[in-house]
């Protein structure tokens, strides 16, 4: 583990490790670790999960407990060694110019993580940046350069586009295929997997990650998570020329916080954010919403749940080598957009061209058609089975009384959506079911660890009144817009 830490530093999918105020110089790969004496609540870190569904900058949701600063390593003296991070520059290039040099990149960051394996598993979906990775990984065994077996890992619902697509995709490159379910069972799993690791994420983003850490025989896993960020310039969905400000919504919309507390962690948040733009000085604005999309959102939810899979077995992210990430950051906005992908494929396995494309049911790239087939467009019923299988478990965590000894907490917001909220059977979570899982987890998390609140705890006022109401308003609207949208 030693060498992976040194050897990726400067990688966007790099790990962040846990140190504590007792000794920098020290670093662990669990909370547990850095908790001998269990803690008090970081409200700023609460704060975070609340509006972004992950904590901001370094820290933990306890204080003088931090990650490991992004892009950085320990040098002899034990000082802090920040790697030089790429600039955005506004490069013009054709998409067939933009293969042609990202297939060479790609196949160069494959082969740094292959060499010496025996076998391999690819984390593919039926998504755009997965298929790429397995696509790069052929062409290096077509060519020799990789002689090891491949395994290609999916997880999902039966019939769902992911595990169909990637079945396909593992077949016409003659490798073993392994599908891992999901499930009520595994997600209850991993609401306590996600306490055990800090609660830092909502149990939802974990699949079916413990599952595949068991996986045995192989010497390392492959993933493509990056690739949409990278190349496609696309996060959660939206184009990188058009990223708003990082705290421009997803506030605390459901009141869970006390104003009072709120407030107070609102500034520390936005000290944390200045000091991390501070490190990168000189920079556009477009360029700082970029890099706090990958500080903040890729390092802290996507990485910290990769975390589960690391620890039994060797994780790496393709594109996100400084060296293909710093060429594609090089190019203009305009110019990372889907048809880098069309023409990558085309160079590398045009027959991934012919396979739908999981987020449509329809080839890459192509608007307007109806699916090609009936398959299920999303891989889980995270929604449903949180309101109807684990509703009760969930509730009674929440009501346990381990979250009002916090001291930050609104207890009246907390019992009004215990109480309001839906149990409707749409298979998709939402915003309030991916918070209901994570305060599931934060109250066994801090009843584990024996997680103090804050001294003193934050005073109820008369905004908390408004903003509760504000609260039940808005997400009754919320959820009428999802039912016009059938979402």
């Amino acid at each position: 583990m030693s060498l992976m830490r040194h050897k990726y530093f400067d990688h966007l999918g790099a790990r962040s490790y846990f140190v504590d105020k007792r000794d920098a110089a020290v670093s662990y790969s669990h909370i547990a670790n850095a908790l001998i004496d269990g803690g008090v609540i970081d409200p700023a870190a609460v704060l975070g999960v609340l509006m972004k569904n992950y904590i901001l900058s370094d820290r933990t949701l306890v204080q003088g407990v931090k990650r490991t600063p992004w892009l950085s390593r320990k040098n002899e003296e034990g000082k802090w060694q920040y790697a030089e991070l790429p600039k955005h520059g506004s490069v013009r290039c054709p998409p067939d110019i933009i293969a042609t040099k990202l297939k060479e990149r790609l196949r160069d960051e494959a082969l740094s993580f292959l060499q010496g394996k025996k076998k391999i598993g690819i984390l593919l979906s039926g998504g755009m940046d997965s298929r790429v990775v397995a696509a790069v990984v052929k062409n290096l065994q077509d060519d020799g350069l990789y002689t090891g077996e491949v395994v290609a890992l999916t997880w999902g619902i039966d019939e769902s586009r992911d595990v169909v697509y990637s079945q396909r995709i593992a077949e016409s490159f003659n490798w073993e295929f392994r599908h891992f379910p999901v499930n009520a069972s595994v997600l209850k799993k991993n609401i306590h997997i996600a306490a055990d690791r800090g609660a830092e994420y909502s149990p939802v983003h974990l699949h079916a990650m413990s599952s595949v850490s068991q996986t045995d025989g192989i010497d390392g896993i492959l993933a493509g998570s990056y690739g949409d960020s990278i190349g496609r310039g696309e996060y959660s969905g939206r184009k990188v020329r058009s990223l708003p400000s990082i705290l421009s919504k997803n506030v605390n919309h459901f009141s869970f916080m006390l104003c009072s507390a709120e407030h107070s962690a609102q500034k520390t948040i936005l000290e944390d954010l200045a000091n991390d733009r501070a490190r990168y000085p000189g920079r556009s604005e477009a360029s700082y919403r970029e890099i706090e999309m990958q500080l903040h959102y890729m390092r802290r939810q996507l990485n910290s749940c990769m975390e589960v899979i690391d620890d039994r077995i060797p994780v790496y992210q393709m594109f996100s080598d400084p060296n293909v990430f710093g060429f594609m950051w090089s190019l203009h906005p305009s110019c990372r957009t889907d048809r880098n992908y069309e023409c990558l494929l085309q160079i590398l396995s045009n027959k991934l061209l012919d396979l739908p494309w999981a987020r449509t049911g329809v080839r890459y790239n192509e608007n307007g058609s109806n699916p090609e087939d009936d398959l299920k467009k999303l891989n889980n019923c995270y929604g449903k089975w949180l309101r109807t299988d684990l509703r009760d478990f969930v509730i009674d965590e929440i009501s346990s009384g381990a979250l009002k000894t916090l001291g930050i907490f609104n207890e009246r917001s907390l019992d009004m959506w215990v109480r309001h909220w839906p149990s409707s059977t749409k298979s998709k979570a939402d915003r309030l079911d991916e918070k209901m899982a994570w305060l599931a987890s934060l109250s066994l998390f801090v009843k584990k660890y024996n997680i103090q609140g804050i001294s003193p705890p934050a005073r109820r006022c008369s905004t908390d009144w408004f903003a509760e109401k504000k609260a039940f308003i808005h997400t009754q609207l919320y959820h009428a817009t999802l039912g016009v949208l059938k979402r």
